[in-house]
Formats: C-alpha cells, sequence, structure tokens
C-alpha cells in the first residue's frame, strides 16, 4: 500500500493533466539544455533543428531550399531568447506563423499543435522484480523531459485502483494488446505504448511496443544515462507519429475541399473550443465558417491528405462523435394542369369559322397573323440562364459531445 500511495502522490505532483485533445501548448519553446563549451550561437542552432524535426519530421533535409535559409539565420523565426539559469542553459521561443510560411516554401508535411495523445504503460525489472515505474524516478522524469522536447504527447495512467486491477506487471512486459487497450479505454489517447525499463551492465535498456491506430512499432534503446535512452526511443516514437499524421503540402489544384457538418454547438464556448481545434489541424488554409443555424454549425476548408488521414485528425478531439449524414425528406410532387387548354380550343375554333366562311381580305389576314408565327418559332432559341457554380466539396458529419 506504501508504494501505491506514493505512486499516486507523484503522479498527481508530475504528470500533465488529461485534456479531451493532445494538444501541445509549449509545442514552438525548445529548452536546450547546457554543454560544456556550447556557445549561444551553437545552442540557438540546436535549438532550431529541434524545432523543424518537430514539425517536419526527422528525416527533413535542413540543408536546402527554405530550411536552409532558416538554419542559417535562425533568430529570423525566434519570438525570445531566454537564459534558462545559471548553468548556460536557454529557452528559445520561435514563431509559429514564420515557420509554417518556410515548411509551405519548402514545400514538406508538417505536424500542427494537435497530435495524438501516447498513454505509456512502464514496468522497470529490477533485481527484486518488476514494478510499475514512478513517473518521480529518473527514468520517469527523464521520458517526461524528453517527450516535451521531441514534440510526442505522452501521458501515464492514474496508476489507481482500477488500473491495478486491470493491468498486472506481466501484461506490460508480455505487450498483452488486449489487456492493455481495455484498461486505456478510460483515457483520452490514440497510442499504447508497453514499455521496459531495466539495467544492465552499467546500461539503461529500454523495450517497447506502440500500438497506434492499425499500425505496431517495436524497438530497442539503450544508453549510459537515461535521457539519451529515452531520447532515442522518443524520436521513434515521433516518427510514428508524424508518418500517420503528418499534413503534406500541396498545390491548390490537388487540395480535396470538405464541408464539415457539426452539431450540438449550443455556447460560444463549444463554438471557440471546435474553431480552435480546427485551427490546430495543420491544413493550408483556415477553415472558414459558413453556416450556423440553431446548434448547427458548418465549416468548409481544404485538405490535402485523403479522408482517413483527415478523420484521424478530427478524432484527436475526441469530444467529436461521427455522425450519419442526415437524410433528406423528399417533397411529393403535385400534378400541374394545363393552364392555357382553353385559349388554344378557342383559338383554333376562331380560326376554323374563318376558314369556312367567305374569306374577306381582313379575315385572310387575321389567318395569317396566325399561322405566321409558326415558320418564325423555328429561328427563335429559349433564353440561356446563367449556370449554378457546383458545389464538389465532400461533406463530413459529426456531433460535439
Amino acid at each position: 500500500m506504501s508504494l501505491l500511495r506514493s505512486c499516486l502522490l507523484s503522479l498527481l505532483c508530475c504528470l500533465p493533466v488529461f485534456a479531451n485533445a493532445a494538444v501541445l501548448e509549449t509545442l514552438y519553446q525548445v529548452n536546450v539544455p547546457a554543454t560544456e563549451d556550447a556557445e549561444e550561437g551553437a545552442q540557438l542552432d540546436t535549438a532550431t533543428r529541434v524545432m523543424l524535426h518537430r514539425l517536419a519530421g526527422s528525416s527533413v533535409a535542413l540543408n536546402k531550399g527554405a530550411l536552409a535559409e532558416v538554419m542559417a539565420e535562425p533568430s529570423n523565426v525566434t519570438r525570445r531568447i531566454d537564459a534558462m539559469g545559471e548553468d548556460g542553459s536557454l529557452r528559445v521561443e520561435f514563431d509559429p506563423l514564420l515557420l509554417r510560411e518556410a515548411l509551405i516554401k519548402a514545400d514538406v508535411p508538417m505536424l500542427g499543435l494537435s497530435r495524438p495523445g501516447i498513454l505509456v504503460w512502464a514496468v522497470q525489472s529490477t533485481m527484486l522484480g518488476d514494478e510499475f515505474l514512478l513517473p518521480s524516478s529518473e527514468m520517469g522524469q527523464a521520458l517526461r523531459e524528453v517527450a516535451a522536447y521531441r514534440g510526442v504527447a505522452l501521458t501515464q495512467p492514474l496508476a489507481d485502483l482500477q488500473d491495478r486491477t486491470s493491468v498486472a506487471e506481466a501484461n506490460v512486459l508480455e505487450a498483452d494488446e488486449a489487456v492493455l487497450a481495455e484498461a486505456s479505454a478510460r483515457y483520452p489517447a490514440e497510442g499504447i505504448l508497453a514499455l521496459q525499463v531495466k539495467q544492465a551492465d552499467e546500461l539503461w535498456v529500454l523495450q517497447w511496443t506502440l500500438w497506434l491506430n492499425d499500425q505496431k512499432v517495436t524497438g530497442k534503446a539503450q544508453a549510459d544515462i537515461p535521457r539519451e535512452a529515452a531520447d532515442t526511443m522518443m524520436q521513434e516514437l515521433a516518427d510514428a507519429v508524424f508518418a500517420q499524421y503528418a499534413v503534406t503540402s500541396v498545390p491548390s489544384d490537388q487540395l480535396t475541399g470538405w464541408r464539415l457538418h457539426v452539431s450540438g454547438i449550443n455556447s460560444l464556448d463549444k463554438f471557440s473550443r471546435l474553431q480552435r481545434m480546427l485551427q490546430q489541424m495543420g491544413t493550408q488554409d483556415v477553415p472558414k465558417l459558413v453556416s450556423m443555424k440553431g446548434s448547427k454549425v458548418e465549416f468548409v476548408f481544404d485538405f490535402p491528405g485523403d479522408e482517413a488521414q483527415l478523420q484521424r485528425m478530427l478524432m484527436l478531439d475526441q469530444r467529436l462523435i461521427a455522425v450519419d449524414a442526415p437524410v433528406e425528406p423528399v417533397e411529393p410532387v403535385e400534378p400541374v394542369e394545363p393552364a392555357l387548354s382553353n385559349t388554344v380550343d378557342s383559338s383554333v375554333d376562331s380560326v376554323d369559322s374563318v376558314s369556312a366562311g367567305d374569306a374577306s381580305p381582313a379575315s385572310a389576314g387575321v389567318v395569317d397573323a396566325i399561322e405566321a408565327p409558326e415558320a418564325e418559332e423555328l429561328d427563335v432559341l429559349p433564353p440561356t440562364l446563367p449556370s449554378t457554380p457546383q458545389d464538389n466539396r465532400k461533406s463530413l458529419y459529426y456531433r460535439w459531445r
């Protein structure tokens, strides 16, 4: 019980608060630890490299085009640089708009603020046995710091009684997907990470399995110090997230237009949260509100990815629930009776009466006046109506809970 009590206390102090969407509010801030003989210019170079990897992935080429210009003059995309302490560590804050412009100019895929949450079930193996990793432990702190450093939305379970009765240490070590998935259902996370931590020959060894949507990734890392081992693992996790959620920059004529219908928006707070979430998806243009009727709103925007990727991005905010498209009622069509039948009959009777009687010059003129338009009507075309522009946008329907 003492172990469980200390675990709960450390969790309350250390873990981030669970939210409905994994939005990294400090994504554009990079804390660069102090190193021996490191000048401020070298630290700024490191911060810029880390920032670009957060947004454009670890495999992005930084030595050509617009990104090479950013690396040559990092100060052009920074807001402020602050010293974090007397040890020489720096905090560099970057300008999101300037970075976005550079990435679009470089024509590379990018990630935004909203990212999939990854719930980590971690067990530390020692000579005394296997125990769940405490967030306040040396490796627990390293995982938290490196996750923020690499832009990974990492969270840990509450380790309360429900978790302890649902998951055993053996389930984590065996990477039991079924057990971990069931226990993780109560948390707002898209990914599940089973992690084993152990020390062997003075090395920190991490062995992990990640499930993210329908993909599975396994890996192993080791280093002399916890932070280096955690950083190796975290870069691989960041690459797995990037592969599924990065938004590709494409020419405007290759974008797909979308119309998003959301119901249940019955307050200003819900509307502002929805609008903010859409702006953080990383689309090439800002979603535009085109309709608001009661609790239903409608946005239009262009998205470069396919429908599956767009749905993954929208489902990052678990307050959005996909619903079926509404069925429009079909109104019965009433038959229209001809309104000109009596007029046509009377006109025919008049022509017959004139033809049957004495054809005087006056009556002949009447007949000619009636029959003449038939020849002229062949050359008369109906008026051309302006065509209505066709809306080719695809529609998605969601409900806000």
